[in-house]
């Protein structure tokens, strides 16, 4: 009988033990696979932004042309001359001469 509650005290404490740690398991468990979901959530959200990203990349790339051309547009619209430019003006083509 001394024996039989000796080890029930030890029972107890390892059921206990036991109980513990499998609470503890399966709550982590639970907050990975809550993490997983939020994080695939996320990486769905990023894609579809990436690929918005790249659509209006290739927007304005379409509409940029060459940067040949982007600069000499830009270049003629405000007057701009590079530095070892010479400028020559015609003094016969004036606004007023046809």
């Amino acid at each position: 009988m001394n024996i039989r509650k000796k080890f029930s005290g030890q029972f107890i404490m390892i059921s206990l033990f036991l109980m513990f740690l499998s609470f503890s398991m399966i709550t982590g468990i639970i907050f990975q696979i809550i993490k997983i979901k939020e994080y695939k959530a996320e990486m769905t959200t990023l894609k579809k932004q990436l690929q918005t990203t790249k659509q209006e990349i290739s927007k304005l790339e379409d509409g940029i042309g060459s940067k040949e051309d982007l600069e000499y547009t830009v270049r003629q619209r405000l007057n701009m001359v590079r530095p070892d430019e010479i400028i020559y003006i015609d003094i016969g083509k004036g606004p007023n001469k046809k």
